[in-house]
């Protein structure tokens, strides 16, 4: 949810270092195909760091900002390798990311990322820490509180993922890594005991590893047009690995786009999760869709479908239409929930040609919600 404002853009580039005037600068940000605003030329070179204000409009927390440096590596203009015989696959960018935020609720978060691509494409890897204070309301699995139990959480977390192509296919074999260690206290208005937590407070460490297979064979990673992306993964949690509780989680998700009609874009993404064993409440599957709370609907299981249309109505404009359904599982007696649905519009702007990278604005209305949200490429990559 990160809004890039072409002026706005410019001018803190500006700021940063006006000697930057010099040279034509400036002309590195208009694409000579078209005349149009495009951050695709400074991006590819060794300075191309992108810096962003971040507003943050997610319901579960409310309004705040921060901002973010991000870093494209290399150059990205096209490469492409042969994967077989008549075959080729393009080769996307390495990226790197800081960023650091807060909210009006007292919520704050600093931390970074890495996402590498090594050795045209065959390895891929996503390393990342970050550390944060969160306040948010607890409704408990399958939404069992009657009113909601407002929490605060002092947490950090790890992620060291590597993703191996298999041959020259378009699959990947994946091994991982997560830790989350947090320090919990709840608010529970009388409310005693609070239904599924051991204390109003207490802290907890999840720890485990990841294995997963996925099948990658989208035209872009940023804002896809074509192709398919789905991924199975287990994840084993436990004492063994540095964690206070033994659960499993398992996952699955499918992502599909297909073009249509010349200028029209066709998604479809189907989700899948379940948890085994006695697992901390925010380990526990939640309805991940725009217009949603962040855990707002828990359970054992949770499942979901979505279709998105985009309409390129100009070669830099596309409007966007987002329709979905979720459904989660209790905890004890396995009872599902009623279905949640989940409806959005949205405008985007191609801001980087040579990436495909797209930015804009959801407007995405839930059962309980009305929220915006500020988008940098599909909104599927939250």
């Amino acid at each position: 949810m990160i809004p890039i404002k072409p002026a706005l853009f410019a001018w803190m580039l500006l700021f940063l270092n006006q000697n930057l005037l010099a040279g034509g600068f400036l002309d590195r940000f208009i694409d000579p195909r078209d005349g149009y605003f495009d951050t695709s030329e400074w991006l590819a070179t060794r300075t191309g760091f992108l810096p962003v204000p971040i507003i943050i409009t997610e319901p579960a927390v409310g309004y705040g900002g921060g901002a973010a440096l991000t870093f494209f590596h290399g150059e990205f203009k096209g490469v492409e390798v042969e994967s077989r015989p008549g075959e080729t696959r393009r080769v996307p960018p390495s990226v790197s990311a800081v960023a650091a935020g807060g909210t009006e609720n007292g919520t704050w978060f600093l931390g970074g990322g890495h996402l590498g691509i090594w050795k045209n494409d065959d390895i891929r890897y996503i390393g990342g820490a970050g550390y944060g204070e969160i306040k948010m309301d607890y409704y408990g699995t399958s939404s069992q509180l009657r009113h909601p139990v407002s929490f605060d959480s002092a947490a950090w977390g790890l992620l060291q993922e590597f993703k191996f192509r298999i041959r020259d296919s378009r699959f990947f074999a994946g091994l991982g890594y997560r830790l989350v260690d947090t320090k919990n206290r709840f608010h529970p208005g009388g409310l005693l005991p609070i239904p599924g937590l051991p204390a109003i407070g207490f802290d907890s460490r999840s720890a485990g590893i990841q294995f997963s297979l996925s099948y990658d064979s989208r035209d872009n990673v940023f804002t896809p047009n074509r192709g398919l992306d789905t991924e199975l993964k287990a994840e084993i949690n436990g004492h063994v690995w540095g964690g206070d509780d033994d659960f499993k989680r398992y996952s699955a998700y499918l992502k599909y786009y297909r073009p249509f009609a010349g200028n029209w874009v066709a998604g479809l993404r189907l989700d899948g999760k379940t948890l085994e064993g006695d697992a901390p409440f925010y380990e526990y599957p939640f309805v991940d869709m725009r217009g949603i709370k962040i855990m707002r609907y828990q359970g054992k299981r949770t499942a979901l479908g979505e279709l998105e249309l985009r309409w390129t109505f100009h070669p830099r404009w596309t409007l966007v239409g987002f329709g979905g359904a979720a459904r989660t599982w209790a905890v004890q007696n396995d009872t599902a929930s009623d279905n949640i649905y989940s409806k959005d519009l949205g405008i985007r702007y191609l801001i980087a040609s040579k990436l495909g990278l797209q930015f804009g604005l959801d407007i995405a209305q839930g059962p309980e919600d009305t929220a915006v949200y500020f988008q940098v490429g599909s909104a599927w990559l939250r």
